[in-house]
């Protein structure tokens, strides 16, 4: 009887434990149906929730549960604008770029020192006396004079160091600076030179004419007039049209430097060989010439009309004065 007692009783066992679900589903949760943490499942009644039951009246498990075990994430807050302006000024930027020197140290409170206090008073000591001994060998003004030219009182007797310009003839008083004022310069008056008659202009001229005075010349002013002028002093000047002759003109399909004709063949060869040396492309024609056939050596081709001038400039200065371009 007692073994039967506990058979019933461990068949009842587990409807008791399994009368609620564990843990019990939120109170907005909307299913008639739930499963809990262990996967049995309950079903909505009036009652609450009840666990739903086979044929044997047994519990249904092995489900899985309706809510996860780990909580639901909750949403990130979201980021302040400091945040956000950080996150967009920090791009591209490297390591080190916004590294500055530790804040300086604050200086430390140093006691004030007695002997700067005796300097002081030994320096005020001596303006009072150097402006008692001023006054002294200047005298005193005469009643209005600093007012007249312009001082005013500077709040005492003290002299003020470095601004009375008076050295002590009006202490503790101080000029203020003048206004600035805008004057308008009156123009000239323009002269207007009027034509003089016919009669006076003459009269002026015979008048402003200085005679001439009888001279004897001399034996050295003979000498010296004798002598002829120099031949260059004598020569007139090239007129504007021989000077602009004498501008070089390179001719527009010119390509080539000739630095000259050599009717010997070593001689040729050699000019060659010191345009290769240059750093020139050589080139030679063959010319008739007095019955004989000489050699021109050239340097080029060039490309442009600047490389043409720069190497007819070079080859000139060296050694080749008579080159020209063809």
């Amino acid at each position: 009887m007692r073994i039967l007692g506990g058979m019933v009783l461990v068949l009842l066992l587990p409807g008791g434990l399994m009368a609620a679900p564990e843990p019990p589903p939120p109170g907005d949760y909307p299913g008639a149906q739930y499963i809990d943490r262990t996967g049995c499942v309950f079903v909505r009644q009036e009652s609450g929730w009840v666990p739903r039951v086979d044929g044997q009246d047994a519990p249904i498990c092995g489900f899985p549960p309706s809510q996860s075990a780990q909580p639901a994430p909750q949403d990130a807050p979201a980021p302040s604008p400091e945040s956000i302006l950080a996150d967009v000024l920090s791009q591209g930027l490297r390591s080190g770029d916004l590294l500055t020197d530790p804040p300086a140290e604050p200086l430390a409170q140093v006691a004030p020192d007695p002997a700067q206090a005796d300097l002081d008073a030994a320096l005020a000591k001596q303006i009072e006396l150097d402006a008692r001994l001023r006054n002294a060998m200047t005298g005193g003004a005469p009643d209005g004079l600093c007012a007249r030219l312009g001082y005013r009182n500077g709040g005492g007797s003290a002299p003020i160091v470095g601004g009375d310009v008076t050295q002590g003839l009006c202490p503790g008083m101080t000029a203020t600076d003048p206004a600035p004022r805008i004057v308008a310069a009156a123009s000239p008056t323009p002269v207007i030179a009027l034509p003089a008659p016919e009669g006076e202009a003459v009269a002026e001229t015979r008048t402003a004419r200085p005679r001439p005075q009888a001279t004897m010349p001399t034996r050295r002013s003979l000498a010296v007039s004798e002598k002829p002028a120099p031949v260059a002093a004598r020569r007139p000047a090239a007129p504007q049209a021989e000077r602009q002759s004498l501008v070089e003109m390179i001719p527009a399909n010119a390509r080539y430097v000739q630095i000259g004709t050599y009717g010997d063949d070593g001689n040729a060869l050699a000019a060659l060989r010191r345009l290769s040396q240059l750093g020139y492309r050589t080139a030679q024609s063959r010319e008739s010439r007095d019955g004989g056939t000489r050699k021109a050596i050239l340097a080029g081709p060039f490309g442009d009309r600047q490389a043409l001038v720069s190497a007819l400039t070079r080859l000139r200065a060296s050694g080749y004065p008579r080159a020209v371009a063809r």
